[in-house]
């Protein structure tokens, strides 16, 4: 064979040991950076730098008896450069719950304000398809949207009319701790949502002269102060009442109210 030919045939085969030895580059510079501040192990550090260096730098060649060497000096740090990887999963034991990953996901957001909304809507289907749908008794038509008499308050015929047509889950009612002489009408309106956690009722100031001026909000703020979500809900209808049109009714101030919980709902989630 020519020595041109052997030549070829050498140079081959260091290209192909060096591709194979190109595996250890990353968990070599691992190494590299983990032992970089340790001084006790400056030697090794500047054998690893040399080492790199004859698997990156094409321009450092060097014989292949000495890049097998390499490869033997590789193979005893290989356990070193190792990436840690994450221990199995513990099976748990017979002391241990089988529920016990749940029981910690409910003690984690048991403080949550919506955690018994929460709790309704994901386990509620489960127990409907299991134990079926709640036998109860025929439903009473509910009184309580209706106006009973009270001389100390004369309620609108059109504001009556309003209040019949609000969607179910509004219900409202006088507020007897007002006697109003001057024609204005104070109501507690409570938010009667299954799928909305509950909140404070609101208390609605309707003038005389409605629908020609808005009802306006007698905000409660230290009902409104109790928790992170309930000032969140309170810092809605906050903003929201701006956008509304100077003058609008007791419909729009209450969908903007459930709108304000659902919105509050979304940010806790």
């Amino acid at each position: 064979m020519s020595p041109a030919s052997v030549s070829q045939s050498e140079d081959q085969l260091y290209m192909d040991k060096l591709k194979q030895l190109s595996k250890y580059i990353e968990p070599l510079r691992r190494m590299i950076n983990k032992i970089d501040k340790n001084e006790e192990r400056k030697k090794d550090l500047s054998k690893m730098k040399s080492l790199l260096n004859i698997l990156t730098d094409p321009n450092t060649r060097c014989p292949l008896k000495t890049l097998q060497k390499c490869e033997i000096a590789l193979e005893k740090l290989k356990n070193d450069m190792a990436v840690p990887t994450p221990p199995p999963p513990t099976v748990p034991s017979k002391k241990q719950y089988l529920c016990q990953p749940l029981l910690d996901a409910v003690l984690a957001n048991i403080r949550s304000p919506v955690f018994n909304h929460s709790l309704y809507r994901t386990f509620a289907p489960a127990m409907t398809a299991i134990h079926g749908t709640p036998i109860t008794g025929p439903i009473i038509p509910t009184r309580k949207r209706k106006f009973e008499e009270d001389d100390r308050q004369t309620i609108p015929n059109i504001l009556q009319g309003e209040v019949a047509r609000l969607d179910s889950k509004f219900l409202v009612n006088l507020d007897p701790s007002f006697c109003s002489n001057n024609g204005t009408v104070h109501l507690i309106c409570k938010l009667d949502d299954k799928t909305l956690p509950s909140v404070p009722p609101l208390h609605l100031s309707i003038p005389s002269d409605y629908p020609e001026q808005s009802p306006q909000w007698d905000s409660d703020d230290q009902q409104y102060e109790a928790n992170p979500f309930l000032q969140n809900v309170y810092r809605n209808m906050t903003s929201k009442l701006l956008q509304l049109p100077d003058k609008h009714s007791v419909t729009a101030l209450l969908n903007t109210w459930a709108q304000s919980v659902r919105q509050a709902c979304l940010s806790a989630a």
